[in-house]
């Protein structure tokens, strides 16, 4: 079971600690990069090693077990997610593959090709759709109820981390434009989620743009760029709003907070940080030191815990403990 924890706000996110370990050590040759997600009800975590170590495995955190309910050897996995309502993992490969899986007893359910190669992917938050992007430029909005090709579009950049917004109307992606002598360009591209028209595109003052991510209010976007700025983008123009500091190295990943008061951002140096949206200043920082390694930082989504994938393959859980004799606002 994990220790009880307060809700994650702007004041008690100082107080992190860690709270819990899963996983046994598993040592690796490799760089390291863990994908992490929590289900719905933040009972159940998985993790996708897309480098060394056991390439997709979950827990049930109402066990005391540190060992994973199932590893699975899926070769190349690059992202899985626990499907809303349903006792089912779906899992994407770098060929394009999209699997289910059992969540009770690891069986697999269905597969299906897309027909792509696939560097980043978001899955909807309703479950239903699945953008899969490629580093070559290929867009694909993948419909997982009927498993087929809803729309699909070219693009002559580079291509890196993806995000559909919560109210279903937006896509957007991270980028990297091509300029004279090998060069590039950060930029931010836009589609309607409904259809892949463009709505709009917008070039940044770095190099890339490692990642996208919509606010929960559906009024903008941030996009983390290799010079460490995370801008926040209004929609659906693209104009800068505010720029805050990032990790120092880039953040090669970000995601809000379920209310959206916190942002927390994972950078390319085995560390991960947590930010104050509204003041716009770092409020928790960790590091395990270890360049060979990183990973997603993921909030659960009752918004009690964050989680992150350590360097010798484990996954940390943190939270904030009551104190003795205060009034609690901790999990049932």
């Amino acid at each position: 079971m994990l220790t009880p924890s307060l809700t994650l706000t702007p004041d008690t996110v100082k107080h992190l600690s860690l709270l819990r370990t899963l996983g046994e050590p598993e040592l690796s040759q490799y760089s390291r990069w863990q994908w992490l997600a929590w289900d719905a009800s933040s009972r159940f975590l998985l993790s996708v090693q897309k480098q060394g170590g056991t390439p997709l495995r979950w827990w049930d955190l109402h066990s005391e077990a540190a060992t994973p309910l199932f590893t699975l050897s899926v070769s190349r996995c690059v992202a899985a997610w626990f499907l809303p309502g349903s006792q089912r993992i779906l899992s994407v490969t770098a060929r394009g593959t999209l699997q289910t899986w059992s969540v009770t007893d690891g069986t697999l359910l269905s597969s299906v090709e897309t027909g792509g190669s696939v560097a980043s992917a978001c899955l909807s938050s309703d479950g239903t759709r699945l953008l899969l992007t490629s580093g070559q430029g290929r867009v694909l909005l993948w419909d997982l109820e009927r498993g087929w090709l809803v729309w699909r579009l070219e693009d002559p950049a580079f291509l890196y981390g993806c995000a559909l917004s919560a109210d279903g109307r937006f896509a957007a992606v991270g980028a990297a434009e091509e300029q004279a002598g090998a060069a590039t360009r950060a930029s931010v591209r836009l589609w309607d989620a409904r259809t892949g028209k463009v709505v709009g595109a917008r070039t940044l003052d770095a190099q890339l743009t490692w990642n996208v991510a919509f606010t929960p209010s559906g009024e903008g976007l941030v996009a983390a760029n290799s010079g460490g700025k995370l801008l926040f983008l209004g929609l659906p123009g693209l104009e800068t709003v505010r720029s805050i500091a990032g990790p120092a190295s880039g953040a090669m990943q970000v995601e809000f907070s379920p209310e959206g008061s916190l942002l927390a951002a994972s950078a390319d140096t085995s560390a991960f940080v947590v930010i104050d949206v509204h003041a716009g200043q770092r409020v928790f920082a960790y590091s395990d030191l270890d360049d060979m390694q990183g990973s997603t930082a993921n909030f659960s989504p009752d918004g009690r815990f964050v989680c992150w994938g350590m360097d010798d393959g484990k996954v940390g859980i943190w939270g904030v403990k009551p104190r003795p004799g205060a009034a609690r606002d901790v999990r049932n």
